[in-house]
């Protein structure tokens, strides 16, 4: 902190909006600044040590119930006690978690459930989530004052981030007194030592808060949970726990994070996928949805997704649906697989679903040493083979047969040649590869075969 001493008339060349100073005679500036005026340097010195004896006594308090295990709630009534003001936390999906006697005083009666848990009323946060300064509001990494509207009074607010994941706010709401500087920098010390809390974790035991996305981060990872909590995520979702779910993965092309438009996002999600379980975390956006409530034809999905790829220069994965909520591990792993494919591949296809790439990656998972061109059917090279030996076109005869379903008509029409120039060459094959056609079984290894052996040949 920088001491000005400043002359009679007040001037001096201290850069006072850009450092932390303290002055004896009242000097403006945009930095944070105390000004003890007409004080001797003696003075101003006691005072700064009482302020600073204060500010050590208030960081102990805090930091004594912290590393004691202390609940939100208790942090929450420290806080009301230190800033006069009544404090609480919602988290991710505003819940309130943690509430001072005070807060709970001015809370509508339509803040509380049965459940005595409080929550913002889901019209109130529809309003929220598509609210663009609101949105505003996400980016902000240190204390910011939110202006209240319609008799609402102003809160002092600080978002819990936990990496790079969202965890809820805490507020201060102005009602015994006006909002003082140095409160900014107390609520985000308390803001810290409550994302201490959502983390701490005892030997053998649990987080003390689970969160939404915490439960539904388990479910997806394949973890064990709770069965409260499992309930609990079901109940607020209305979803059932064999229900028919899909799993899409979004991220954006681009390396460089932009707050803002994460929020954007997020909300235009919710909006396109009512019912569904948004959440935002390691630079992607994933998305649950319960296909028993909010059925949509894989081609209007595209098209809704398209619309967000495109404007937000964004790549998709979608998972096939899966049976049931103890599977959507499977799903998430399934749209992970199909979001690498359209980052590997880069082109104009933004949306990838399981099912386009499930052979490649089959394929590419494979032990070594065994290579792709090992599992190729032998057949396939014996007739590349005897095309290149005997200038025919059999390879070309006998993989639009195959791809036709063996039917003579379509296959003759696709290679442009008379039915019995085809038959011709079919008898030619069969002498040459000497396979049964009329197994299922071998069809479906040569069909495979000829798959791996093109996409190889264009790499």
């Amino acid at each position: 902190m920088g001491v000005i001493l400043s002359s009679s008339t007040g001037e001096t060349g201290f850069p006072t909006d850009q450092y932390a100073y303290v002055c004896t005679t009242p000097i403006e500036g945009k930095a944070n600044h105390l000004c003890f005026p007409g004080q001797t340097p003696e003075v101003l010195l006691d005072e700064l040590m009482e302020l600073f004896s204060q500010y050590q006594q208030m960081e102990s308090m805090i930091d004594q119930l912290t590393y004691r295990n202390a609940t939100l709630q208790e942090l929450c009534e420290l806080g009301t006690e230190l800033l006069e003001n009544p404090v609480y936390i919602h988290d991710d999906w505003f819940i309130i978690i943690g509430m001072s006697r005070q807060a709970e005083q001015l809370m509508a009666p339509e803040y509380v459930t049965p459940s005595t848990m409080g929550f913002v009323p889901r019209v109130i946060l529809d309003d929220f989530q598509h609210d663009s300064d609101y949105l505003e509001t996400y980016a902000h990494p240190n204390a910011q004052i939110w202006k209240g509207v319609d008799g609402v009074p102003d809160s002092l607010y600080v978002n819990l981030w936990d990496g790079n994941l969202y965890r809820g706010r805490f507020l201060v709401i102005r009602d015994q007194r006006d909002f003082r500087k140095a409160d900014f920098m107390l609520a985000e010390v308390l803001a810290q030592r409550a994302i201490f809390l959502l983390q701490k974790k005892l030997p053998g035991q649990q987080p003390q808060y689970q969160s939404m996305d915490d439960i539904l981060f388990s479910l997806l990872e394949g973890r064990q949970t709770e069965a409260a909590d499992l309930s609990h995520l079901l109940l607020t979702m209305r979803w059932n726990k064999d229900d028919l779910f899909l799993c899409i993965r979004i991220r954006s092309q681009e390396e460089r994070r932009n707050a803002v438009i994460e929020h954007v996002l997020h909300s235009d999600l919710f909006q396109l996928f009512p019912g569904s379980y948004v959440m935002f975390s390691g630079q992607e956006q994933c998305l649950v949805m319960d296909l028993e409530h909010h059925y949509l034809p894989s081609d209007e999905l595209r098209h809704q997704l398209a619309v967000l790829c495109r404007d937000y220069c964004l790549y998709a994965g979608i998972s096939s649906p899966v049976t049931g909520i103890r599977e959507l591990h499977a799903a998430y792993y399934q749209a992970g697989v199909a979001l690498d494919q359209a980052f590997r591949l880069r082109c104009e296809k933004w949306i990838m679903t399981f099912s386009e790439c499930v052979l490649e990656y089959m394929v590419r998972i494979l032990p070594s040493p065994l290579t792709p061109g090992h599992l190729v059917a032998s057949e396939w090279h014996v007739l590349l083979n005897y095309d290149r030996e005997n200038s025919t076109q059999y390879f070309e005869t006998f993989r639009e047969y195959l791809l036709k379903e063996r039917d003579i008509p379509k296959t003759s029409e696709a290679l442009i040649i008379h039915r019995t120039t085809l038959l011709y060459r079919l008898k030619k094959i069969q002498s040459l590869i000497r396979i049964n056609l009329d197994d299922p079984w071998q069809r479906l290894y040569l069909t495979l075969s000829l798959w791996i052996l093109e996409n190889e040949q264009q790499k």
